[in-house]
């Protein structure tokens, strides 16, 4: 019988990822073993909801609230903006996907490069085990930035 090398050529083992993202854009990125410089881009993520501006995904009008007894209202601003909301939602997809990609099960080493704000967000959605996988956080937004600007902000072995 003769060996299954398939799954191998489909899904080239990748031991370390380097994740660029914000509430907006994630870029993920694999060195081939044995380069300690090349970075191959293997996704790019966009998250459109969260160009949509807060006041055209709510009410025009502010929820309001009247108490009977005393004949007194207020108004109330929701806990989450619209923004806020869709960072969350990103942030959980984004760890799912690291979980759940056809590579996934390759994973050592996640090298992780995130907006601050952002990096926040992630930090609360990550569960134990992609969490014990994290060598390296960088609190700064390069998704917009080059391959080069990316792969020197890493450590140079991979």
């Amino acid at each position: 019988m003769k060996p299954n090398h398939a799954a191998q050529i489909q899904h080239p083992a990748h031991t370390a990822i380097v994740v660029v993202t914000d509430a907006g854009r994630a870029r993920l990125f694999s060195s081939p073993p044995g380069n300690t410089r090349q970075l191959d881009e293997l996704q790019d993520l966009v998250n459109p909801q969260i160009r949509v501006p807060d006041h055209a995904a709510l009410s025009d009008r502010r929820g309001h609230v009247t108490h009977a007894t005393a004949g007194i209202g207020h108004s109330f601003e929701p806990r989450e903006t619209q923004h806020e909301h869709a960072a969350e939602a990103f942030g959980r997809q984004l760890c799912q996907l690291l979980g759940t990609a056809p590579y996934a099960h390759n994973i050592e080493r996640i090298y992780l490069i995130a907006a601050p704000a952002f990096l926040g967000v992630l930090r609360q959605q990550f569960d134990p085990q992609l969490r014990s996988r994290i060598v390296l956080e960088v609190a700064s937004d390069l998704t917009r930035h080059s391959v080069a600007d990316i792969r020197d902000v890493l450590p140079p072995v991979l």
